[in-house]
């Protein structure tokens, strides 16, 4: 596992707006998760709550719900987990979505060389 940060910008929905913050980009974080004080400030509204195991271990009830999310040019809807003030994680999901991987060696987002379906 690797671990980088990239700035990246996301809104509610396509009419934005859009913030712009700097994100964690953890080859193991499966799901995107950003400060639930931000993402209601952006009008994001929990769809339901699941039990996520943090990477401590720990099991914790939070929310999930759709955010859009718009590396460089492109702008893609993914699944977000509320999370503490803390938290800007970028997630495989949500790399996946893009057709990204992560570049750990060279600390970027690299299109994923084959598309599998």
């Amino acid at each position: 596992m690797g671990t980088f940060n990239i700035d990246f910008k996301v809104g509610r929905d396509e009419a934005g707006p859009f913030r712009e913050v700097e994100g964690l980009v953890d080859t193991g974080a499966i799901y995107t998760m950003l400060p639930s004080s931000l993402l209601r400030k952006l009008n994001v509204v929990p769809i339901k709550r699941s039990e996520f195991t943090m990477a401590d271990g720990r099991k914790q009830w939070l929310g999930i719900g759709d955010i859009r999310v718009r590396i460089e040019h492109e702008e893609r809807v993914s699944p977000v987990i509320f999370g503490p003030e803390e938290r800007f994680l970028l997630g495989a999901v949500t790399l996946q979505i893009f057709g990204l991987i992560a570049d750990t060696t060279h600390h970027k987002l690299i299109p994923t060389p084959e598309l599998t379906i």
